[in-house]
């Protein structure tokens, strides 16, 4: 089987004169997560519905392990679990009622059926809770059923529309474990999510949606290179009684575009990729380095960076 878990290849969407997903292509490995992340109204829950085969591109097409949403959806859906944003269930169904209803769809054998649903309670820790009705369950206690449920036919690929929607901090860390744990077990995930942090902590890589384009793609590294800004800020500290010649040398050099003292420390724009040079200036002059420090862009600056607020 390919090591491509799922091949989204240029893929478009459209609703009457609205573009939704316009031509977006990207691609995810067996067992590597991915973070959608956009302004409302990016495309994102389109593009999830399209390759959980909910909805039909207009071209393009997605290949979950090989097989075409649009020629094996059957097929395709034995191998895919998507929790969708929205939770929705008869409220007067206990936890096991709900689950066994959605192995008895998936044609699981009643002999397998609860054991199935020990497994996935265990895993969403909904462990000892079988018996409680959904009527009942708190918002997070909701979306691990809403969890289990999309784990209950052992799908090898995972997709995840905004699945920490209205969690607390802690119901959102214990989510973050579980979703680590489905990647440790081989997962393949994708997963959208408004709450930049998470998706920064869980993802492998990361593709920023903006009035339905792919903006950037790639892992975090990748996107600090492609939208690092012009000018990069570092802090140095020094013996005090340096502060005055070290800013005078780092000052002289080409690359610098500024340096001020500020609390006993230097803080240095520089326009050069490798900083090294900074500290090589000042070992030259037999100025000792007490401490440096880069300002490392994180997800949300990236996204405002990247996005200009457009939507489809």
């Amino acid at each position: 089987m390919s090591i491509t878990a799922v091949e989204i290849d240029n893929v478009t969407k459209t609703f009457d004169d609205l573009i939704a997903v316009d031509q977006i292509s990207f691609h995810v490995p067996r067992g590597g997560t991915l973070g959608l992340i956009g302004p409302n109204g990016a495309g994102k829950t389109t593009l999830l519905r399209i390759i959980s085969t909910l909805a039909r591109p207009d071209s393009g097409d997605v290949l979950i392990e090989g097989e075409s949403v649009q020629k094996n959806p059957r097929l395709v859906r034995t191998r895919l679990g998507f929790m969708p944003a929205e939770f929705g269930c008869p409220r007067n169904l206990t936890i096991e009622e709900y689950l066994d209803y959605f192995a008895c769809m998936y044609d699981i054998p009643v002999v397998e059926r609860r054991q199935r649903i020990r497994d996935v309670c265990e895993l969403t820790d909904l462990s000892g809770r079988e018996g409680v009705y959904v009527k009942g369950l708190s918002t997070g206690n909701r979306q691990r059923l809403l969890l289990a449920k999309t784990l209950i036919h052992d799908p090898s690929v995972l997709i995840l529309d905004e699945p920490a929607s209205g969690l607390d901090p802690r119901a959102r860390n214990e989510l973050r474990a579980i979703i680590r744990t489905l990647a440790s077990l081989g997962k393949s995930i994708i997963i959208s999510s408004h709450i930049l942090p998470d998706i920064e902590d869980i993802s492998d890589r990361i593709g920023i949606l903006e009035a339905g384009r792919l903006v950037l793609e790639g892992d975090l590294a990748t996107l600090r290179a492609q939208s690092a800004p012009a000018h990069r800020a570092i802090r140095l500290r020094v013996p005090t009684e340096d502060l005055v010649r070290a800013s005078g040398v780092l000052s002289s050099l080409p690359n610098v575009t500024s340096c001020e003292t500020r609390d006993q420390q230097l803080i240095i724009s520089s326009d050069e990729a490798n900083s090294n040079y900074l500290l090589a200036a000042l070992l030259q002059h037999d100025i000792r380095v007490l401490q440096f420090s880069e300002n490392e862009t994180n997800l949300e600056e990236i996204f405002m960076r990247s996005t200009a607020g457009k939507v489809t």
